[in-house]
């Protein structure tokens, strides 16, 4: 958990697919908007 990122320090650069396969860049998403991450566990 030393590597968990703080309240209000900046996420690192990741690239992720998205709801329609095609990956994304952080950046490339930051450059037009607001991103909020949301980290679904799944099944309990």
């Amino acid at each position: 958990m030393a590597n968990t990122p703080k309240v209000g320090e900046k996420a690192p650069a990741f690239e992720l697919p998205d709801s329609a396969g095609s990956k994304r860049t952080l950046d490339e998403l930051l450059a037009t908007s607001n991103v909020m991450l949301v980290f679904f566990r799944g099944l309990w």
